[in-house]
């Protein structure tokens, strides 16, 4: 007889949405960057987030960009894979 965990294997590489990723990654910029920006400005291609903001902002983020990641792997554990840099 199977195991009740044997059928729930193929929903472990579940990703979260983009939507959801672009949102956490605009929220973890504005608490340690103090850098407000809209889901929208956020573009995740390749395990990159890149960022649509003015020059003065990005190096703000740039500045923090090891704590963005941190805080980030800390709310969405898989998003550890979806998001590797920030530019």
């Amino acid at each position: 007889m199977k195991r009740a965990a044997s059928f729930l294997d193929r929903f472990q590489n579940l990703t979260p949405p983009n939507d959801a990723v672009r949102k956490t990654v605009a929220e973890v910029i504005k608490n340690i960057a103090g850098v407000s920006i809209t889901r929208e400005q956020v573009k995740i291609t390749r395990d990159v987030a890149f960022i649509t903001c003015s020059s003065i902002a990005r190096n703000a983020i740039r500045r923090v960009r090891s704590d963005i990641l941190e805080e980030l792997a800390k709310r969405l554990p898989k998003a550890r894979e979806l998001v590797r840099d920030i530019r």
